[in-house]
């Protein structure tokens, strides 16, 4: 070692021991700055945290005891965590850019806004349903933007060298739907180490998914200095009670390149994704400009009974009864700009290779579904109603018996294109994705007429992924595997929904409002049924106390009309203009808006 190296390494040595006497020394001012500091970044942030103990030691390092974060407006506790450690880098204090070197948290909770239910069945009493933008969409959108380049950020941040993290005993989870349907989601962590690595950092983790019922999972990924990334989690999927879980085994093998100054990270399309034995391409970037992400997934030769053997029977639901011979290749895309929402490109191809459902092998028996039969409806939460679809039921209608006027309000309101697509609308969900953007919330699902049938045959209304993923493969196998028709699919349809409290059908809807069968509706009628399907058992917040419709409900009706009559499906003088819209309830609806006991009350003798 040279003179002028030596004396150099002992003005860096004695600088570091300064520091540390200093920080020693200035235990109480020390606090008191870290304190102030985080009060006040908690404040503009309007919330409040408190702690019974917060120590600054030499390391140099913080540690709070019992912290809490609250939100100033209501108070309500968004986290609590009994230890919290930060430690800054010393040598990135001596070079005056400090840097958080290690982060240790346990025994935490934190707790996120309850989400309202995306689910149709949420409408409220007053939202107006015409669509169009709502006051706060811009900000909505733009805390979208931001939370999306934020994690853009994150993304880009330079992994290999983020502080040491180290979490034990931590759980974020949701609060209960607002309508209480369902359980809250989230995640608890036993622990997670992201540490750094001889060859770059690894992160490692043991937890649960939680849901409707919680989803053990153990992940390990490692990010090298050559840029290859690797990994996989495995989830124990719950199965029947008694019955022990099944493994669900994700894997990942590719390049993840960090473009710092750029403002972007890409994933190389060689990346390899294996479920269970299914292997997939993936590709795409993340951009902060916009912010833009990019997607692309493709597969050459897939099988049914590869996902079959991949994927537990949890998982697969009823498709684990489904026997396809054959193979498919398939390939999804996204493109989505979030300063240019309607800029949007997706595309989802699926090109079959002698795809034919094994009729002898399959428990699942889709194609009798143009004979008569008794449809086993689900309905939500867990519920399972009977109907007889042949002539022995009095209410069931062939689609012919069925007013035109009602088949057509209800095609335009749930899925205009339904006798243009084959099961899964791409132009829908593109269309669905730049609502959702603009409006920086859930506005618009991309549902078909099909995947509701499927939803409401075989699959139910709980809200998971899987359960989403079997509904789009069941629209696809009836559109292409079976020989029904779209007007036999349609008259199913409208004989199996939900249209009321127990009433299934359009038969019995129209009995229920109205008193009379289907086959003979008026204009008024016909739209006000076409709007309660989405949410049915919330049929009674379209009317006033007196019966008549309410302001937002004419509205609706009067742009179902009015679409109507631009795909030609109703002439233009039969619409009546939205304020002279109106129906008279005389089925047993009437009782629920006007009890026998109130509406006879001046008929009794004083």
């Amino acid at each position: 070692m040279t003179v002028s190296r030596w004396h150099a390494s002992r003005v860096w040595l004695a600088a570091a021991a300064l520091v540390v006497l200093a920080l020693a020394v200035a235990g109480p001012l020390a606090r008191r700055a870290v304190g102030s500091r985080v009060r006040a970044l908690a404040a503009t942030r309007g919330l409040a945290v408190d702690w019974q103990a917060l120590a600054v030691g030499p390391a140099p390092q913080a540690a709070f005891r019992e912290l809490t974060i609250t939100r100033r407006a209501d108070g309500d506790t968004l986290l609590s965590v009994r230890t919290l450690e930060v430690g800054l880098d010393p040598w990135s204090l001596l070079l005056l850019h400090p840097r958080v070197g290690r982060v240790m948290v346990a025994h935490a909770r934190a707790r996120l806004a309850a989400r309202p239910s995306a689910d149709a069945d949420s409408l409220e009493a007053e939202e107006p349903p015409e669509p169009g933008s709502r006051p706060g969409d811009r900000e909505r959108a733009e805390r979208l933007r931001g939370a999306a380049r934020s994690l853009v950020r994150l993304l880009a941040a330079p992994a290999r060298r983020l502080p040491r993290l180290s979490l034990s005993d931590v759980a974020i989870t949701t609060g209960p739907r607002e309508d209480d349907a369902e359980p809250g989601a989230g995640l608890t962590l036993r622990w997670l180490d992201l540490a750094p690595s001889a060859h770059g950092v690894r992160l490692a983790a043991a937890g649960a998914l939680l849901g409707e019922r919680a989803v053990p999972f153990e992940a390990s990924f490692a990010y090298e200095h050559d840029d290859r990334l690797s990994g996989g989690v495995r989830f124990d999927i719950p199965s029947v009670p008694g019955a022990r879980p099944e493994p669900l085994r994700i894997t990942v093998d590719g390049a993840l390149t960090q473009e710092r100054r750029l403002g972007r990270v890409l994933l190389a399309d060689s990346t390899r994704v294996t479920v269970g034995t299914v292997r997939f391409r993936l590709g795409g970037a993340f951009e902060r400009s916009g912010p833009r992400v990019r997607l692309v997934a493709a597969a050459d030769s897939l099988t049914a009974a590869q996902w079959r053997a991949s994927l537990p029977a949890a998982v697969l639901g009823p498709l684990a009864g489904l026997v396809v011979r054959g193979w498919y290749a398939q390939r999804v895309s996204l493109d989505l700009d979030l300063e240019r929402p309607d800029s949007v490109a997706f595309a989802a191809d699926v090109t079959p290779h002698g795809l034919r459902i094994d009729a002898a092998a399959s428990r699942l028996d889709l194609l009798s579904l143009d004979q008569p039969f008794t449809a086993r409806i689900h309905l939500p939460h867990d519920r399972i109603v009977e109907r007889d679809l042949s002539p022995a039921n009095p209410h069931y209608r062939p689609l012919a018996a069925v007013d035109s006027l009602l088949v057509n309000a209800v095609v335009t309101n749930e899925d205009g294109a339904f006798f243009r697509h084959r099961g899964f609308n791409t132009e829908a969900v593109r269309g669905a994705i730049a609502a959702n953007a603009r409006a920086g919330s859930y506005r618009r699902g991309a549902g078909t007429i099909t995947m509701q049938l499927a939803r409401n045959l075989y699959l139910g209304h709980a809200r998971t992924l899987s359960r989403k993923a079997q509904e789009v493969v069941l629209a696809w196998v009836l559109e292409h595997l079976t020989w029904l028709t779209k007007e036999r699919m349609l008259e199913i349809y409208l004989n199996i929904i939900e249209w009321g409290p127990d009433v299934h059908g359009a038969d019995e809807a129209a009995h229920y409002y109205f008193g009379h069968d289907a086959g003979r509706l008026t204009v008024d009628e016909a739209l006000f049924l076409a709007t309660v399907v989405p949410a049915p058992t919330k049929w009674r917040y379209r009317l006033e106390a007196d019966g008549t419709l309410r302001p937002f409900e004419r509205a609706q009706m009067h742009f179902i009309g009015r679409a109507m009559i631009a795909r030609g499906r109703l002439a233009p003088e039969a619409l009546p203009p939205a304020e002279a819209l109106h129906i008279d309830l005389r089925g047993a609806a009437r009782d629920v808006v006007f009890p026998p006991t109130e509406a006879h009350a001046d008929t009794i003798p004083s």
